[in-house]
């Protein structure tokens, strides 16, 4: 919470890996387990955010990018947490130009 505080943070982004057919399996119920206990400590917003394929979309930008295979798996989640909170700033944005 200290970051949040010291960042000013309006909310937390909180990504969810439901399968590919929308069902949840483990990593997903571990996910809004930890979110529920992240609300419960917060005053502010807990946004659920579907991250499908970024941990792909990341590992493909990545190679993209010519990192090896080592770099890779050192910042496939650090990657993939951000293309979750760039995809949620972009929904933002979109549904606040309408």
């Amino acid at each position: 919470m200290r970051l949040a505080v010291e960042h000013e943070a309006k909310g937390f982004v909180v990504g969810v890996p439901k399968n590919m057919d929308g069902t949840l399996g483990e990593s997903a119920r571990r996910s809004l387990r930890f979110a529920r206990k992240l609300q419960s400590r917060t005053p502010l917003p807990v946004i659920l955010w579907d991250e499908r394929l970024t941990t792909s979309q990341a590992e493909k930008e990545m190679i993209g990018l010519g990192k090896s295979r080592r770099k890779r798996k050192a910042g496939i989640d650090e990657a993939a947490s951000v293309l979750i909170l760039e995809n949620y700033l972009r929904s933002v944005a979109d549904t606040e130009q309408e």
